[in-house]
């Protein structure tokens, strides 16, 4: 997939494009609906399928107060989109002079002279331009003009409720990962870089790898069964997120324990799918009972990986 970081990338050049806009956070099955309506209009028009989205989330910049944590980072996301069979994304850092531009402005000098775009495709809300005043009237009445298709992809449900980034958050962070398995097409992830921790599962007999996930929402502290992702290796392993309460230890953080694994993967990303929750963490009376532990521990996440 190619990358193009904003209007003004050298690489990017206009071309007879669809295009798919929105943040995508989750890349949930809503998402991939407004983005396979998107790569049916490229196939049927012998379009180049593109998606625009923005980093950091705009209500960083507009509504500092109102930001909450992210699905998903910025390369989790675009892993996604790569794996959907978009050809293109293009990454406009979102900022106030960004913020500042006007909606006909977006629509005819980037939208239309940038990208050379044919097909349009949003979702019901979708607001864009200075102040949100750009809206799906503003765009039905333009794109008649400007000869351009547009798609107004409605929203999906699921068990009556509409699924959107805000309600999976939720569910993410109560620990309801069924619910939010179903309303994003797949399991809950979170994908990170691993850095060097404290060293005390290797003390332990049990190395683990400490994940800095990037502000992804992360399920409530516990020990989990979990598939690991380094590349196109698939590893079976044991998530902990959370203190260490029997060290007395109260820096939260993730972790996993690749089961019959043991290379060095300082600095390497990683994707962890979360399959089942096994227990709560909790402190032990002395090392030896969280060894103990952990080796139940293992033996579980084998079952729940089988």
């Amino acid at each position: 997939m190619k990358i193009y970081h904003g209007f003004k990338d050298p690489a990017l050049k206009p071309r007879p494009r669809a295009v798919a806009i929105g943040i995508f956070d989750g890349v949930h099955r809503g998402h991939q609906k407004i983005l396979k309506a998107m790569l049916r209009q490229a196939s049927q028009k012998k379009l180049t399928p593109l998606v625009l989205t923005f980093d950091p989330h705009p209500i960083k910049i507009l509504k500092p107060s109102a930001a909450h944590p992210i699905i998903m980072s910025l390369a989790h996301r675009l892993r996604f989109l790569e794996s959907m069979g978009i050809q293109e994304t293009l990454v406009i850092y979102f900022d106030k002079k960004f913020a500042a531009i006007s909606h006909p402005d977006f629509l005819t000098k980037l939208l239309i002279k940038k990208l050379g775009m044919k097909s349009l495709s949003v979702g019901h809300d979708f607001r864009f331009g200075r102040g949100g005043q750009g809206d799906i009237l503003f765009l039905k009445k333009e794109s008649k003009a400007l000869d351009t298709h547009l798609q107004v992809v409605s929203p999906l449900t699921f068990k009556n409720e509409i699924i959107s980034s805000t309600r999976i958050r939720q569910l993410v962070e109560r620990g309801d990962l069924s619910k939010a398995t179903q309303m994003l097409g797949r399991p809950v992830s979170v994908y990170g870089t691993v850095v060097r921790g404290r060293g005390r599962g290797k003390s332990l007999g049990f190395p683990t790898a400490n994940l800095n996930p990037h502000h992804e929402t992360l399920p409530p502290g516990g020990v989990y069964a979990a598939w690991g992702y380094l590349g196109k290796r698939k590893l079976k392993g044991v998530i902990h997120i959370g203190q260490r309460p029997t060290f007395k230890d109260r820096q939260a953080t993730l972790e996993v324990h690749f089961l019959n694994f043991h290379e060095k993967i300082y600095g390497s990303d990683i994707e962890l799918i979360f399959v089942k929750r096994l227990r709560e963490t909790r402190a032990f009376e002395s090392p030896q009972a969280l060894i103990t532990a952990i080796r139940k521990d293992a033996k579980q996440a084998l079952q729940a990986l089988k």
